[in-house]
């Protein structure tokens, strides 16, 4: 990507967010316009509940997918920088008791490199931090009311801001 100044996750996380829009809790399909991953509105099936939140930084517009089922004990945020009509998946800050306790799938490196319109790059992501074991030692306490400040804090973006 010639003329775009390289950026990490680290670099997104750190910098000033901007124009920090939250969306409200909702259930079914999300919506191309909240999470512009592909061609379509994006499913995640059933029990799963979703937001989304929307913020500009390092001169880039970003979008976050905070995604909830608290029966199967999973949470997933996935942070999205728009390219064109999509975005590329940089960061997944995951939860999900089945294994592992808290981790993420992030691109290490230039996120301009990764692939637009894809969940995981499997050629520039990580998953971090490393785990001897699969199992998951964390007691699954995330809720619709505190889900919003876990992905903020991972994030670096402000809870508050206007509604979507």
């Amino acid at each position: 990507m010639s003329g775009l100044k390289p950026i990490t996750v680290s670099d997104i996380i750190r910098g000033p967010k901007q124009d920090v829009k939250c969306g409200e809790w909702a259930e079914g399909t999300v919506p191309h316009a909240q999470f512009p991953l592909g061609r379509g509105k994006r499913s995640l099936g059933r029990g799963w509940k979703w937001r989304s939140v929307k913020f500009s930084c390092l001169g880039q517009d970003f979008f976050v997918l905070v995604a909830l089922n608290v029966e199967k004990e999973y949470y997933r945020a996935t942070l999205g920088m728009k390219d064109g009509k999509s975005l590329k998946v940089v960061c997944c800050h995951e939860l999900h008791t089945d294994h592992l306790n808290w981790h993420c799938h992030v691109v290490r490196g230039n996120v301009h490199e990764t692939f637009p319109g894809v969940s995981r790059d499997k050629n520039l992501m990580i998953a971090w931090p490393v785990f001897t074991k699969m199992e998951c030692t964390v007691t699954f306490n995330v809720t619709e009311k505190n889900a919003l400040s876990i992905a903020a804090a991972r994030f670096g973006f402000a809870e508050g801001g206007a509604l979507l």
